[in-house]
């Protein structure tokens, strides 16, 4: 089975174009990645890896809680036919204005 394997990999390196060095600074202890020639409106992220369009110039917001309120999270955004993060930015904006902040989050 890895035989399989080595020759699709192998297959679909020659098919592959050659790719150019990032010559971005890349953080010390990585490597820095390839980034393919046709694809220029790539981003690298911080760590190497590459940048969804849909994150590019966001930043995560994270919390540890129990798995009960992720799971109840998830029901309800289900049951409302919303994405988790929609909900999420729904209730940081509703905190905000109750501190007297306007409400800015967008998902």
């Amino acid at each position: 089975m890895s035989s399989r394997f080595s020759a699709g990999l192998a297959k679909l390196k020659a098919e592959s174009r050659p790719a150019r060095s990032v010559s971005a600074e890349t953080p010390l202890g990585t490597t820095p990645r390839a980034v393919p020639d046709e694809e220029p409106h790539r981003e690298l992220g911080t760590a190497g890896t590459l940048v969804a369009p849909s994150r590019r110039g966001k930043k995560a917001i994270a919390a540890y809680f129990d798995p009960a309120v992720r799971k109840q999270l998830a029901l309800l955004a289900v049951l409302e036919e919303r994405t988790q993060a929609d909900l999420l930015a729904e209730a940081i904006n509703l905190l905000f204005e109750k501190y007297g902040q306007s409400p800015i989050a967008k998902a």
